[in-house]
């Protein structure tokens, strides 16, 4: 097995955008390292450091606040000011399990949250104009409830992956960021959208969040109406309220407590 290069040095005002279907970001800079996240096409990054032989490139994502190493065959650079614009202002957003746009001269296949921008110029007939085939969303209008769990339920049977971000392997909570994001609202670890309901006042497309006190873990499901819900095990399932509640308690052993938020409105 090779080994790393452990020596990092650091770089500023380095931007760049995801440019394949899937980027793979590891948590050192070894494609035998663990995979903290992966990257979809069209989400940018900002560079803060690259290994001393210069194949390894550390970046920073801003949306899931995670940062990753990825290969240096793979980094694709953009200017600030295109980093910036492509962070600010609006986009499609695929949400087809499988779409494909005709990028270098040949077909690439987008999976669900891969983001396409384009100027004011190439939003006129843009599908038209860059061969794109699959369902998209503005990210800048907000998805209703219906919206919501339609887009949630195209992850059923999902594999569990750690540090996953597509329908062939999927990271819990990575997953439901992803899910939440896809519908033009945002969660992460520093900012959950919505309000906190009471569990009476649970409607469909509502967000449920076992957190353990103990370990400040948390285990996500979305309410669908008629006591069932959708959440991670081994894979992205639909199962009633009570099945999902008696599994965090009885694989945890944790004192847990329940908190239920509306996202839409």
């Amino acid at each position: 097995m090779r080994k790393e290069n452990s020596r990092e040095l650091p770089l500023i005002d380095v931007f760049g955008i995801c440019r394949q279907t899937i980027l793979p970001l590891y948590r050192r800079p070894t494609v035998d390292s663990a995979l903290v996240s992966q990257l979809l096409f069209g989400e940018c990054y900002q560079v803060n450091a690259l290994t001393a032989d210069q194949n390894w490139y550390k970046i920073y994502h801003e949306d899931t606040g995670i940062s990753g190493w990825i290969s240096s065959k793979s980094l694709k650079n953009i200017p600030q000011s295109d980093y910036q614009r492509f962070l600010n202002q609006d986009y499609q957003v695929v949400i087809s399990p499988i779409a494909a746009i005709e990028y270098l001269g040949t077909n690439l296949y987008l999976l669900p949250g891969s983001r396409l921008h384009f100027s004011e110029i190439e939003l006129f007939n843009w599908q038209d104009n860059i061969g794109f085939t699959g369902s998209v969303r503005s990210h800048a209008i907000k998805a209703d409830r219906d919206q919501l769990i339609e887009i949630a339920l195209k992850y059923i049977n999902a594999p569990y992956l750690a540090g996953g971000r597509s329908i062939f392997g999927l990271d819990e909570k990575q997953g439901f960021e992803l899910i939440v994001t896809m519908a033009g609202y945002s969660l992460n670890s520093q900012k959950i959208p919505g309000r906190t309901i009471d569990m009476e006042e649970i409607l469909p497309g509502d967000l449920l969040i076992f957190r353990l006190l103990e370990t400040h873990d948390s285990y996500y499901a979305f309410f669908l109406g008629e006591e069932e819900v959708l959440w991670m095990d081994n894979r992205m399932r639909v199962t009633d309220l009570d099945e999902w509640a008696k599994f965090i308690k009885n694989n945890m052993g944790l004192q847990a407590v329940l908190e239920t938020r509306s996202i839409v409105g």
